[in-house]
């Protein structure tokens, strides 16, 4: 007998005894919903200790910014996982729509400008539902390839060549202050009410968790589930296109680099923050723990003066935590 095939059987064997009661399944769903705000405390706690320049009054408007951006971005990204699905594609739409703004401004008003990029976002999110819904393409690849085909058609268009500083509305909207924080918060704070209201009180929302909770029977009681999933998209490349906006306006310029992180970051986010791949499960306040959670990570690694490549192992491992943690939790389910 194969000595592997032994030890999966005595293994399996010894899980098919495993029987998790009630209270222990209650207190690991219960971890995977406050894990990330713990961490975030204990971030702030360890950042007092060994990093107090983290409190700087200029790093914490670095932070609240990138916060605001990967918000908005990650707030889309929510949306698409709810019901089963995800964008890979929108690190390029959130670089694009700077470029669209910065080299289509001269001669025609920013009014102009945004509405083109702001269309052409929403084309691409409705072509992304197309594929997956109408075509039955897997949204991994979906995605990836609308990824792949942006990133050609703005090195394309931009001719390989960084596109340039961005409009005073912009820099205004992304880094003018109201009151005391940055104008960028105060815009992801009003998105953040919007869709936390659309997901909780109306019939949207409630389709959107049914739909990502279980497509079949949603679509024999009525839904359509494929407009559903192409609403999501579309939404999801609109408010990349608005985070991508936003961060142009923060840094001051447009090059090639712009938004590259932000695939992973804002799915990290939102997997962290206890929405599920499997969809039908997740909630923006969540959203917002994992997004302030990777935003903290990664800024302290530059303030305690650490390689930059930190970084990347930082991501990795939250993310992989937190995927971790909701396959255990699926598990215990099944038993």
């Amino acid at each position: 007998m194969n000595t592997s095939s032994a030890k999966t059987s005595w293994f399996g064997s010894k899980l098919s005894g495993f029987r998790p009661t009630p209270r222990f399944v209650n207190a690991v769903d219960l971890a995977g919903q406050w894990a990330a705000p713990i961490m975030v405390c204990i971030v702030l706690i360890v950042a007092a200790i060994f990093a107090p320049a983290f409190y700087n009054p200029t790093n914490l408007r670095t932070v609240t910014i990138q916060f605001a951006v990967l918000g908005i971005v990650a707030v889309g990204q929510t949306l698409v996982l709810l019901v089963r699905s995800i964008d890979l594609s929108v690190s390029a739409v959130l670089a694009l729509g700077a470029v669209i703004v910065v080299q289509t401004q001269a001669g025609n008003s920013i009014l102009i400008s945004l509405i083109q990029a702001f269309t052409i976002a929403s084309a691409i999110g409705l072509v992304n539902g197309l594929l997956i819904t109408k075509r039955g393409v897997p949204p991994f690849v979906a995605t990836f390839g609308m990824l792949v085909f942006i990133q050609g058609a703005r090195l394309a268009y931009s001719k390989g060549q960084a596109s340039g500083t961005v409009p005073d509305l912009l820099r205004t909207i992304s880094i003018e202050p109201v009151g005391f924080v940055p104008a960028a918060l105060i815009v992801w704070l009003v998105i953040n009410i919007i869709f936390i209201f659309l997901l909780k009180y109306t019939r949207f929302g409630r389709w959107i968790y049914a739909v990502g909770g279980n497509p079949f029977a949603s679509q024999y009681a009525g839904i359509r589930v494929d407009w559903i999933m192409i609403i999501a998209h579309t939404i999801c490349s609109v408010l990349a296109i608005l985070g991508g906006l936003v961060l142009s306006g923060y840094i001051g310029y447009v090059d090639l680099r712009l938004g590259a992180d932000y695939n992973m970051n804002s799915i990290a986010a939102a997997i962290v923050g206890g929405t599920t791949f499997t969809g039908g499960r997740g909630n923006l306040y969540g959203t917002a723990a994992g997004v302030a959670l990777l935003v903290l990570l990664l800024n302290l690694v530059v303030v305690l003066g650490l390689s930059i490549h930190w970084q990347l192992a930082m991501q990795g491992l939250v993310l992989v935590l937190a995927v971790s943690l909701q396959g255990f939790r699926q598990f215990l389910l099944s038993r």
